[in-house]
């Protein structure tokens, strides 16, 4: 789960190609890291957080127009969650969930969905969570940044971010 700028969102693939995540993205993927990322919030103190859930295609295949995706994936996924009492809006457009920032949880499906609102909002900022275990494991959002290693031009501000972050200050105190 990457965090900053106000922004909370989990992914259910990251580091693939499209085609391989596309093969991977099924509702129960879905369903668990929506749930990791609501177990994440509780334990950043935020016990009830608003969900929302992107889709997979442009506004999330418009009642099937852009493919079969969202109806085979998202759709699914959001009724067993709301079935298992979880309010959750969408899936919607990426774009247009985020134009309205009322969320404290967004649920995206592919890697540069999420990553892309955050390192936007948040450059050399943001916070990376390792979730769905008993702890929140941490990083920066941006990597190691290996290429400035050593140089003398590195920011704290990402590092100390995240460790306020887990300490428990609130994302806009650290702001």
């Amino acid at each position: 789960m990457l965090v900053g700028a106000g922004l909370r969102i989990v992914h259910a693939t990251l580091h693939e190609s499209v085609r391989c995540a596309l093969e991977r993205l099924s509702p129960e993927l879905v369903i668990r890291a929506t749930k990791a990322g609501l177990r994440a919030c509780e334990m950043l103190g935020d016990p009830d957080p608003t969900v929302a859930l992107f889709g997979i295609n442009p506004h999330a295949s418009e009642g099937g127009l852009f493919g079969p995706e969202d109806g085979e994936v998202t759709i699914a996924a959001a009724a067993i969650l709301r079935a298992e009492g979880i309010a959750i809006e969408g899936p919607a457009g990426a774009d247009m969930l985020l134009s309205q920032r009322r969320h404290r949880l967004y649920v995206a499906m592919l890697h540069d969905q999420g990553h892309i609102p955050i390192k936007l909002l948040a450059p050399k900022a943001a916070s990376a969570l390792s979730i769905g275990a008993q702890v929140l494991l941490s990083s920066v959002g941006h990597g190691s940044a290996m290429d400035i290693a050593g140089r003398g031009v590195a920011s704290p501000q990402a590092l100390l971010r995240t460790i306020a972050l887990l300490s428990g200050a609130s994302e806009e105190a650290q702001a």
